[in-house]
């Protein structure tokens, strides 16, 4: 029986840290983002469209929220309900007299341009690490609504786009500090999609703050008419809690 022992308090041991890694938990949160975009983005057959020099688009700042919930049960994935929005408005060129015009889904555009997109993230996980050095991994099921406006013509795309969820965190004890990233990706045929978000974070108590950075690519391949090979990157920040 001795033989047995050692390996049976090893099993014991590591099922017991496993059921214990997780406690239920609630967390509430939001924040801001600053995005600056750069890139393309124009309709099939039609001009190729740089928001930068051809549509004066600059830096904006949109808004985030998201709920989680945690708990201790191994095989039960948690969930993460996350909504964010994202603007950009601009102008096009003044090209009048020069013999030069932008054609915009099949149709010559000039004056006001947007871009708006709102997604609703439903994130399930598993927490492969849960102590000091958190590890997650899961599936974000990403619905995607998104107008591209110059002038009177609008392109609206639509989507709900699977993604690979990946998230890390390292806590640094007895300090309230941690570090850590997340990312959500997907590459099919005709759809590239990629958020990348480095934070730090700091808990006491209830209420927890955090500070990072954020990228999100976004590459469409005739999707409604629509070519796009766009990027928004900038500061995020935000506060949470954590029950």
């Amino acid at each position: 029986m001795k033989i047995f022992r050692l390996p049976l308090l090893l099993v014991l041991s590591i099922l017991t840290s496993t059921v214990n890694a997780d406690t239920l938990g609630l967390y509430v949160g939001g924040g801001s983002w600053k995005h600056d975009p750069t890139g393309t983005f124009g309709t099939i057959g039609n001009d190729t469209l740089d928001v930068k020099s051809d549509l004066n688009y600059t830096d904006e700042s949109d808004t985030y929220f998201y709920a989680a919930f945690e708990h201790f049960i191994p095989l039960i994935p948690n969930i993460r309900i996350e909504k964010a929005t994202f603007n950009h408005t601009g102008e096009t060129i003044n090209l009048t007299g020069t013999g030069i015009n932008l054609n915009f889904n099949n149709t010559l555009v000039s004056g006001n341009s947007s871009i708006n997109i709102d997604t609703i993230d439903a994130i399930i996980y598993w927490s492969l690490l849960d102590n000091w050095i958190n590890f997650d991994l899961g599936l974000n099921l990403r619905t995607l609504d998104a107008d591209f406006s110059i002038d009177t013509e609008i392109i609206s795309v639509s989507e709900t786009i699977p993604m690979l969820y990946l998230s890390a965190q390292f806590d640094l004890p007895f300090s309230g500090l941690s570090i850590g990233a997340d990312i959500n990706t997907l590459s099919i045929s005709d759809v590239t999609y990629q958020d990348i978000r480095l934070r730090a974070i700091y808990e006491i108590g209830l209420v927890g703050f955090e500070a990072g950075y954020k990228s999100t690519t976004i590459e469409l391949d005739d999707v409604s008419n629509l070519n796009a090979d766009l990027e928004f990157k900038g500061i995020t920040i935000g506060a949470f809690l954590h029950f």
